[in-house]
């Protein structure tokens, strides 16, 4: 679909030139440029999101973050106890923290697999696309231009 667009905005461009007259050679090649570079910025974009990620790597790296946790309490006690025997209960603090931290890494992992879902931490697409678009209508000179998408919450989307 997105491809498709950039066509018609093509076929639209070249009829501005060649019919209507409205757009100069300069114009012309410039928009045309800035439509390459988008369709080229479009494919890149393409082959990022649909370039898997092997679920191998994220079952395994799951798996490993889990036996690490549930081992980590075994390895601790053994360093805590050579500090006193009064000192075995911060084996339950230090655990969690650094428990918490791996799991917090692998949960940001996971997050990050696909960076074009339109979730809260994904790269903010509509608002880039609406830039884009602003953008080049201001080539063309229109003065009536949409609003620039702004964060609500400190959420860009």
């Amino acid at each position: 679909m997105p491809t498709q667009l950039l066509r018609e905005q093509g076929e639209d461009l070249k009829h501005l030139f060649e019919k209507e007259g409205m757009v100069d050679d300069l114009k012309h090649i410039e928009l045309m440029n800035s439509l390459r570079e988008l369709y080229n910025e479009q494919g890149r974009c393409e082959r990022i999101k649909n370039t898997p990620l092997p679920r191998q790597y994220a079952y395994f790296s799951k798996v490993f973050t889990w036996i690490f946790v549930l081992m980590l309490p075994l390895a601790l006690v053994m360093e805590f106890e050579t500090l006193g025997e009064r000192f075995i209960w911060l084996v339950i603090p230090f655990t969690t923290i650094i428990s918490w931290i791996f799991m917090t890494i692998e949960i940001v992992g996971d997050s990050s697999e696909d960076p074009f879902e339109n979730f809260i931490n994904d790269v903010p697409m509509t608002a880039l696309c609406r830039s884009i678009e602003i953008d080049l209508r201001e080539m063309l000179g229109e003065t009536e231009l949409p609003p620039r998408i702004l964060p609500k919450d400190g959420i860009l989307m």
